[in-house]
């Protein structure tokens, strides 16, 4: 029981390259995400449940995360026929992620990613991406997710630049009135 929250999130991290080789929207993809998509939830109520929560943990499910999205990207940029300006704010809100990650990194010497209210956010919507690409308009979801995700980046950015408490639930947690 010591390490099944980990080894859950190892396995997010095999189905995930597994998923690189599905086809976009089939029975076998959406088999692997609901899949990694329950593992994302199921690890982190293991951990905090019976008290297993590590750093080493927390940073392979982020790591598990980062690879989960990865792939899931790599699988539907093709049926998402994103024009050029889409795919710029993509790139953007990625750099912005990148910035962050190395700021937290060379300010508190380690792998720094804040869960944050909007980031869990991000992350939920892009759990249902694949489920709306069914029922709504592709840009309609692709411009909602990426305004949710450029607002979660700078957040973190800001988060992790200006302050030493990188267990807050959002912004708004640093403000003082």
């Amino acid at each position: 029981m010591k390490n099944l929250a980990n080894y859950i999130s190892l396995s997010r991290i095999a189905l995930s390259v597994l998923m690189l080789f599905t086809q976009p929207l089939s029975l076998p993809f959406f088999t692997i995400f609901i899949i990694c998509g329950a593992s994302d939830i199921l690890d982190g109520l293991i951990a905090r449940h019976y008290r297993l929560s590590t750093d080493f943990g927390a940073k392979l499910d982020s790591i598990a995360d980062i690879l989960f999205f990865i792939s899931l990207i790599t699988v539907l940029i093709p049926i998402l026929n994103l024009n050029s300006s889409t795919v710029l704010w993509i790139i953007i809100i990625f750099l912005i992620r990148m910035s962050s990650i190395f700021i937290g990194f060379k300010k508190h010497e380690k792998l720094v990613m804040v869960h944050t209210i909007l980031n869990k956010l991000t992350g939920a919507c892009i759990i249902l991406l694949p489920f709306l690409l069914l029922l709504i308009p592709t840009k309609t979801i692709i411009v909602i997710l990426c305004i949710i995700a450029t607002l979660a980046s700078l957040e973190e950015l800001i988060i992790v630049n200006f302050t030493q408490n990188l267990n807050c639930n959002s912004i708004a947690d640093l403000m003082i009135f």
